[in-house]
């Protein structure tokens, strides 16, 4: 595991020093994520009150960002747990509705060359 390096990133104007271990390329979409997420919450605010959030709150309003973003994170890991769990459980019922394997030696094509027969 690579040791963490100290990061700049820029989010929405203010400057962010961070200890990361992330690729550049992956923190630079989840950057882009959280920046989408605050400003949908910034046009749900504005929808609601009909005006934009005052800036004096910006912090707040990233960790609201953050914590809303970490929120949806988690459902779609519940999401995709439950749906691995249900195809699991689909697939353990449909073997045990699949027959045993029958002794190949039974069927025709596994009987062998028999005396007199030439192939």
């Amino acid at each position: 595991m690579t040791a963490p390096q100290e990061v700049q990133l820029e989010v929405l104007g203010r400057t962010l020093r961070l200890q990361s271990t992330a690729d550049p390329g992956d923190l630079d979409r989840a950057k882009s994520i959280l920046e989408d997420t605050f400003r949908d919450m910034e046009r749900a605010y504005e929808l609601r009150w009909g005006v934009p959030p005052t800036a004096l709150d910006t912090s707040t309003w990233l960790l609201m960002g953050a914590l809303n973003l970490a929120h949806r994170s988690a459902r779609l890991e519940q999401d995709q747990s439950r749906q691995t769990q249900d195809l699991e459980l689909t697939l353990s019922k449909l073997l045990d509705d699949v027959p045993d394997e029958e002794n190949p030696e039974d069927g025709p094509l596994f009987q062998g060359r028999t005396e007199g027969t030439d192939i």
